[in-house]
């Protein structure tokens, strides 16, 4: 083969590739405790702009039949950055206790390549509401690193059996409330995982890791558009 047809050859690999990455939908999961920003995020990605503030009564909630909640439909989405896009099929899903089984089912049934954690700086605050952020990280960390999974039907048991996500993303979302010097100064120096709102997190990033499922950590502020498509798009390109 000749230099001429051996770069050629490259050229057509990557725009093949660029293509691929464009088109390809991927099944992403995004979970979180409530009134983290998770709702928001779903409608920014469906139409990023100037976002509303979401109330209490208007939270994600779902119906129950026959003694089940259900899982919503997947809707799919476009982000892009720096050029640079991504098409995204994703759920909003409650993160009441009572819900955290809809993030196991919804990840098992769509077979989800990424899975998005959401929380904010409350989880480092103490109370209920971290209480509802660390347990469930924990409990989502519980189900994928031991497959411990509840099967909706015969279909998700077949494919439950070898699932694992793909990459877990951990997102501490609402930084134009807690963003500091440090994050800062960690900002400029690409170190952001290493930031203390992370810390209440950090044993169960590292069973993730000893389960040999890859994890990466990011920050967003989802009611201002601030970092959301860098993060996803860097998100989809690992």
């Amino acid at each position: 083969m000749s230099a001429a047809a051996g770069s050629a050859l490259v050229g057509a690999m990557f725009w093949a590739k660029e293509l691929w990455n464009y088109w390809k939908p991927r099944k992403v999961g995004i979970y979180g405790p409530s009134m983290v920003g998770k709702t928001t995020l779903d409608r920014y990605m469906t139409t990023p702009g100037e976002m509303e503030n979401i109330s209490i009564e208007e939270r994600t909630n779902h119906p129950k039949i026959l003694g089940r909640y259900m899982l919503p439909r997947p809707s799919r989405k476009r982000v892009g950055w720096k050029g640079e896009k991504r098409v995204i099929f994703s759920s909003d899903i409650g993160g009441e206790e009572r819900f955290w089984n809809l993030w196991i089912d919804d990840m098992v049934a769509r077979q989800v390549e990424a899975v998005v954690f959401m929380f904010d700086h409350r989880a480092a605050e103490g109370g209920d509401s971290a209480i509802q952020a660390v347990g469930g990280f924990k409990y989502l960390v519980d189900c994928v690193s031991k497959r411990q999974y509840r099967y909706r039907n015969f279909k998700s048991r077949r494919r439950g059996k070898k699932y694992r996500p793909l990459l877990i993303m951990l997102i501490a979302n609402k930084a134009d409330q807690w963003w500091d010097e440090q994050a800062n100064v960690l900002w400029q120096q690409q170190r952001l995982g290493e930031h203390k709102i992370f810390d209440p997190f950090r044993e169960d990033l590292i069973r993730l890791q000893k389960s040999g499922i890859p994890t990466r950590r990011g920050m967003m502020a989802t009611k201002i558009g601030w970092n959301v498509e860098a993060t996803m798009v860097d998100l989809l390109s690992t």
